[in-house]
């Protein structure tokens, strides 16, 4: 492994004085769960490494002024452990208790899992079903973009070489609101998603009907993505049988049109009806 400059900040503008004067080849830690596979393996040859976590200021996990934030060194298990996480938005909760093992989701954290733009992140469909966006910072200021805007491809963001995510942060679900994530991997645990969906979806108070829904599919294309052709087959409609199969159709339909040719796209294709119909009738015996 080469060696390289390690620092470990306490605070933020401390963080982005370093990365503004840092250079070109510099790798920021949030958590290390993807970092340090990557060095051993010698995929990441880095001649500075910033460690976050160390800032206490970014890890929390509070509601305020109708919005859930989440600060992005906030660990996989804080969130799935999180009462008001449980309460409002459940789908984030039940994908980050998928991540790997306890030791993993001890240590990998929620920004970390964003700024890797892994196809098969597990937070990151249920983050996109929230509707949830990111405030990232550097010395030259903030901004605020939704969480797929930040993806770029496989392992590519649209972040600049001075930028941290600093929070996630999504409308808090209402009442009406449920929610439902599902996962395949190749394994009952500490599996990697072949495919995945989140789900959610907001009744109407007075019908057995729905207002909105979002859906969010992961590992059937280079980044998680929300299906927005699927999202009007839930809405307005009293969903029975038929309309249930008729939607997992076409969450498949739009699946194949992202994983074109590849060997693993029959199985996919599919695989995700089910997943599909299980995340859907959650939500329909739930309510």
């Amino acid at each position: 492994m080469k060696s390289f400059a390690y620092f470990a900040p306490r605070e933020l503008d401390e963080a982005l004085d370093i990365l503004k004067k840092g250079g070109e080849n510099i790798c920021i830690l949030a958590g290390g769960t993807d970092v340090l596979v990557q060095l051993r393996h010698k995929k990441i040859a880095p001649d500075l490494v910033v460690d976050l976590t160390k800032i206490n200021d970014l890890n929390y996990i509070k509601e305020e002024d109708g919005f859930i934030r989440i600060g992005a060194c906030t660990t996989f298990t804080d969130i799935e452990k999180s009462s008001l996480i449980n309460s409002r938005a459940s789908v984030l909760a039940e994908a980050c208790r998928e991540i790997g093992s306890p030791q993993i989701r001890n240590r990998g954290t929620i920004g970390g899992n964003i700024a890797n733009a892994s196809p098969a992140a597990d937070s990151v469909p249920a983050l996109i079903a929230l509707g949830a966006r990111v405030t990232i910072k550097s010395s030259c200021g903030t901004r605020e973009v939704a969480v797929e805007d930040v993806l770029a491809g496989i392992n590519r963001t649209t972040l600049k070489k001075d930028e941290v995510i600093t929070e996630v942060f999504f409308k808090t679900p209402n009442e009406y609101t449920s929610s439902a994530f599902r996962k395949l991997g190749r394994r009952a645990a500490l599996s990697i998603a072949r495919i995945s969906i989140a789900l959610v979806m907001e009744k109407y108070p007075d019908k057995p009907m729905y207002k909105d829904a979002r859906v969010a599919l992961g590992a059937v294309a280079k980044n998680p993505f929300r299906a927005e052709e699927a999202e009007s087959l839930l809405i307005n409609r009293v969903l029975g049988e038929e309309e249930i199969k008729k939607w997992s159709e076409k969450i498949s339909e739009i699946a194949a049109k992202t994983l074109g040719n590849r060997a693993s796209a029959p199985f996919k294709r599919e695989s995700i009806k089910g997943i599909a119909e299980e995340a859907l009738l959650k939500i329909l015996k739930a309510d």
